[in-house]
């Protein structure tokens, strides 16, 4: 430990914070090669995120080589591995976002940090190199803050954007600054580089507490999207894509609760109630006949093709699931019996007329429906369900592609008499 003290005095205070935060980049760098590894939808960023820890660390080392030996070439080489690692946090936040890459104006960025920084071997070009090459680290840290920003106002909250982007917007600040202060005074600023004095040790910390928040931002990103797929996963059916059973039944019990305090608003105001919310439960035709004949991949094929179809006639506020097997519900809220008619009937025509194709040859289907509508503040989601299902059981019985109304309140009276 005596050494390892003794060695450290040895170098500035600018080389100490620069070797922290090379060492803070060096630790991350694993772990996004890690996760380039085992996150298949996120490798291109994780990839580019590896790229940037790994080429700021070495970038960095090669800074501190340069500033402790008076290496002018290696100092240089470092500040251009370090600007290239910074555009690579850029492309990873892209590839994240899906947002396009500006290929061409990084092209240029990077043949421009390049030229000034071996210009600036020479002292009088210093000052000239950490105006404009500051200049352009700030214009990529808040190039990649308003990229952050956009994706997060898409997906979350409003207002944890900024909450986001503030680590990049910080870097972009603080190195915007120093690009000012060289071309205010730019003998002050050649001078304090030269002997790692203020600045140097200002620019480290400007590395190393955005740095540190920065990779926090991203780890953040990359978990909160897991969770998002993990409950996406939790609550779809993996097949079709369409909400499952589970997240049906959520979803009529809020519709319920709905229902019912607007019911009590129209009873109030001495409105007829009515047209709450109805519901479709739709089943394939001869579907384990398909299955025998066709095998199980032209069934899910089936499957697929039919989710896609009547997805595409649902309004946004209506819910499409896939109930169990080859049967379906779809829940349309504010929706009258009659409305929720001519929407089975669409959908019936829709299916019987746009057939699947299997291996080149057209595959007719056909659905059978049935409806049912909410009667009112004494009914309830197992009455109401009960209704569409002997609705479309009606449906099959009489012969299929059909649509069969189960408006009666005959569940509901039986529930009673029990």
């Amino acid at each position: 430990m005596e050494t390892l003290a003794y060695q450290l005095t040895a170098y500035s205070a600018a080389e100490v914070a620069l070797l922290l935060v090379a060492l803070q980049y060096f630790v991350l760098a694993p772990a996004w090669i890690v996760a380039a590894l085992v996150l298949p939808g996120d490798r291109r960023a994780a990839a580019w995120w590896a790229v940037y820890s790994s080429g700021s660390a070495v970038g960095l080392l090669l800074i501190v080589i340069g500033m402790h030996e008076t290496l002018v070439g290696i100092r240089a080489a470092g500040n251009v591995l370090v600007f290239a690692a910074t555009l690579s946090l850029l492309r990873g936040i892209w590839a994240f976002t899906g947002q396009p890459a500006w290929n061409l104006i990084q092209a240029l960025m990077m043949a421009t940090t390049t030229v000034l920084c071996w210009l600036a071997m020479d002292a009088a070009w210093v000052w000239v190199r950490i105006t404009f090459v500051a200049a352009m680290w700030a214009a990529l840290y808040f190039w990649a803050a308003v990229a952050v920003w956009a994706h997060v106002r898409r997906g979350m909250r409003q207002r944890w954007g900024l909450l986001y982007a503030a680590p990049m917007l910080l870097a972009a600040v603080m190195l915007a600054l120093r690009s000012l202060r060289a071309i205010g005074s730019p003998e002050t600023v050649v001078y304090e580089v030269e002997q790692n004095t203020v600045l140097s040790v200002g620019s480290a910390i400007t590395g190393l507490v955005p740095a540190l928040l920065l990779q926090m931002m991203l780890v953040s990103l990359l978990v909160s999207r897991l969770v998002g797929r993990l409950e996406r996963l939790s609550r779809h059916d993996s097949l079709t894509g369409l909400l499952n059973r589970r997240a049906m039944d959520e979803l009529l019990a809020q519709e319920e609760q709905r229902a019912r305090r607007r019911a009590g608003w129209a009873g109030q105001a001495g409105r007829p109630v009515g047209g709450q919310m109805a519901v479709l439960m739709i089943d394939i035709d001869y579907f384990k006949r398909l299955n025998d004949s066709q095998g199980h991949a032209t069934g899910e094929r089936a499957l697929q093709h039919l989710a896609t179809l009547m997805g595409s006639r649902l309004r946004d506020i209506d819910h499409l699931a896939r109930w169990g097997g080859e049967e379906f519900l779809a829940l349309l809220p504010a929706t009258a019996g009659a409305d929720a008619l001519a929407l089975a009937e669409r959908l019936c025509e829709r299916v019987r007329n746009l057939s699947m194709v299997a291996d080149g040859t057209p595959l007719p289907l056909t659905v059978s429906i049935g409806v049912a509508e909410w009667l009112g503040p004494h009914d309830s989601i197992v009455c109401l369900l009960g209704r569409a299902d002997r609705a479309l059981y009606e449906a099959k019985q009489s012969g299929r592609d059909r649509v069969v109304a189960g408006l009666s309140a005959w569940p509901l009276a039986a529930v009673k008499a029990a």
